[in-house]
């Protein structure tokens, strides 16, 4: 009797999906008969996603039009557009008030800033402190092709008591409570105020609780330097850094207006080496048992708690000798707000002790804050090795994003550790190089060992010349993107203070610069013009994501959009050499006078950016173009 597919039982059709490579080949199994489409569609997209994907932190789908399958969908798409450069910018700036009287210099305000998703409502929040005010924008996706209904609001800080400077928010969190109260805002202030507000329309910036040490502790709250809530099954943990040491406060589940902390730890007593050394950041690395600390001042300026049966106890993170002499790197001081957890597999029981920090040298270092272990690495711009980030962001153990205080540029690096994911693996074969060659400062080109076949063998696992070299990380550098010059005259020499995504699988993010906030949204140009142009996120997206909203104005804000240069920055790991001239890499702008759509429609999707970034050059050689196509 003949055996099909089909046939077999569905514990071995699962580990067949788990090793498929892309969604187009799960999607065609699924069409090629009744039984495998149910199985895909009951588990295949989910198994697809958790393996593609594992490190990425994505909930359960709700029930709704967001599946599994849907999710896929949207990570690949996203997936693309990150390795493409698909990147789009819009400037959230405060509104300049007509002014009668002679005008006043004031000083931008340093933005921190956070966003949430809520998957079940799909609703976006993204808050920001201006200052010692708090704004605020709701936008809510009513569907695939609809427009989102977006509202703004904003909470003065003079209605609470505080005034401009002293009571500024320098710390800012958005969490969702577990009683009535709905989502809130945690906010720490440079007075050492620490308040959870309403995040409800209709209450928003109305105080729900304060939080403050009593007047025995040894312990005083003074600035607020950097807030981190852990959210876990049985509780809420809320770890308040000030100057001096950590306050751990426990998020009430009931309606209380005054809470005192449950733990506290002043560092004074047996870590600090001198009166200039202050904390400046402690961020949740456990489940509740370790923090992990920046300080200045003072030697090993990275350091952590961890909970013992005997009470909190200080630690040196782990240093590696054999990534010192590698890297030829000094523990010299860190950039305080650039603390980041990095899970190499979301969901992990137990947290992690992996760790990325910038420093003052230009690198940025994954390290294990316990042992010295492989995992160690360190990144660094390649043409730009000195320029420190002040800021971090990651996504799962994909991809981070960093930025600091010379002007306002990100930067994007590849962790390089081995992807489960590559959008090439769904694009036809072709027996060529990828296009085009980018400029790398250290790597050589690689050998094509697939030279000359021109479709991949799947019997025999040998990929062909396009597919083998796309993997390839010399094919896939880094980049940074620049928006200093797209921004009002004004705003031109702002910095990056801090970075917020909504979720990981959000496809946009937000840059706190000095005086505003930037929104960057992945979506690929179809035209010259990125502005008019851009497709979105198939599920996640939001059409016309450009627009400000209802209230915008009136909130003081107004919406720019912003045209951004891109340059493509080497393979982001830190090398003893690069302390020497290299040759300036090509800086890319959206080119407003694009390829024909004529011209050679079966390689445009091979290339390895974005649309507006494509040159007919890149296709073949210059002397094609001798009658006068040139572009």
């Amino acid at each position: 009797m003949t055996q099909t597919l089909a046939d077999l039982p569905d514990d071995v059709l699962l580990l067949v999906l788990a090793s498929l490579e892309s969604a187009r080949d799960l999607r065609a199994l699924a069409l090629s008969c009744t039984r495998l489409h149910q199985l895909v569609r009951d588990d295949g997209w989910r198994v697809f996603v958790r393996n593609r994907f594992s490190s990425l932190s994505i909930p359960i789908p709700p029930n709704g039009s967001h599946g599994w399958k849907q999710m896929a969908e949207s990570l690949t798409w996203q997936s693309r557009c990150w390795d493409k450069r698909s990147l789009q910018f819009q400037a959230f700036l405060p509104r300049s008030a007509p002014s009668r009287g002679p005008r006043t210099r004031q000083a931008p305000f340093q933005p921190v800033v956070d966003a949430h998703l809520d998957p079940e409502t799909n609703q976006e929040l993204v808050v920001w402190g201006a200052g010692e005010n708090i704004v605020a924008r709701y936008r809510e996706r009513r569907g695939r092709g609809e427009p989102a209904n977006i509202t703004w609001h904003r909470s003065e800080g003079k209605d609470l008591g505080f005034t401009a400077g002293y009571d500024d928010v320098i710390s800012i969190s958005i969490l969702k409570t577990r009683h009535q109260a709905g989502r809130a805002i945690l906010t720490g202030r440079d007075n050492g105020d620490l308040s959870l507000l309403s995040a409800e329309p209709d209450r928003f910036g109305e105080r729900l609780v304060h939080f403050h040490p009593t007047p025995e502790e040894h312990l005083q709250q003074d600035t607020i330097n950097s807030l981190d809530v852990l959210n876990t099954s049985s509780k809420m943990l809320i770890s308040a850094a000030t100057k001096s040491g950590v306050l751990v406060y426990h998020l009430p589940e009931d309606d209380v207006s005054e809470v005192t902390p449950s733990t506290t730890y002043d560092l004074r007593t047996d870590v600090f080496d001198n009166s200039a050394a202050q904390l400046c950041r402690a961020t949740w690395m456990g489940q509740g048992d370790v923090l992990a600390l920046a300080l200045k001042g003072c030697k090993d300026p990275l350091r952590y708690l961890s909970l013992t049966p005997s009470g909190w106890t200080h630690h040196s993170a782990a240093k590696n000798m054999d990534v010192e002499r590698q890297f030829d790197i000094k523990y010299g001081n860190i950039c305080p707000n650039s603390l980041q957890p990095v899970q190499p597999v979301a969901g992990s029981k137990g947290g992690t002790s992996l760790l990325l920090s910038a420093w003052r040298d230009g690198t940025c270092r994954l390290q294990d804050l316990r042992t010295p272990s492989p995992f160690d690495a360190v990144y660094q711009d390649n043409v730009d090795p000195w320029a420190d980030m002040e800021a971090l962001m990651t996504y799962g153990a994909e991809r981070f994003v960093g930025g600091g205080m010379n002007g306002a540029a990100i930067k994007i690096f590849d962790f390089r550790w081995t992807k489960d994911y590559y959008h090439t693996s769904g694009l036809p074969c072709l027996d060529m190089d990828p296009f085009s060659r980018p400029a790398q400062p250290f790597l050589q080109p690689p050998v094509n060992t697939a030279k000359g076949r021109t479709r991949c063998d799947h019997v025999l696992g040998l990929p062909c010349s396009w597919h083998d070299l796309s993997r390839n990380i010399y094919y896939r550098p880094n980049a940074s993107y620049f928006l200093s010059n797209a921004l009002p005259r004004k705003f031109s020499s702002s910095g990056i203070w801090s970075f917020a995504k909504p979720s990981d699988f959000s496809p946009n993010f937000y840059i706190g610069i000095s005086g505003g906030v930037i929104e960057a949204s992945l979506g690929p140009s179809v035209s010259g013009e990125p502005s008019k142009n851009t497709m979105s996120d198939p599920n996640f997206g939001i059409k016309g994501w450009r627009i400000p909203g209802v209230g915008a104005y009136k909130r003081g804000y107004e919406s720019i959009p912003l045209g951004a240069s891109m340059m493509e920055t080497g393979d982001g790991y830190a090398f003893q050499q690069n302390d020497r001239a290299i040759r300036f890499p090509w800086m890319w702008t959206p080119r407003t006078s694009m390829l024909d759509a004529g011209l050679f429609p079966s390689l445009r999707r091979h290339h390895r950016l974005d649309c507006r970034f494509q040159a007919a050059e890149d296709f073949c050689p210059e002397d094609v173009f001798s009658d006068g196509l040139h572009i």
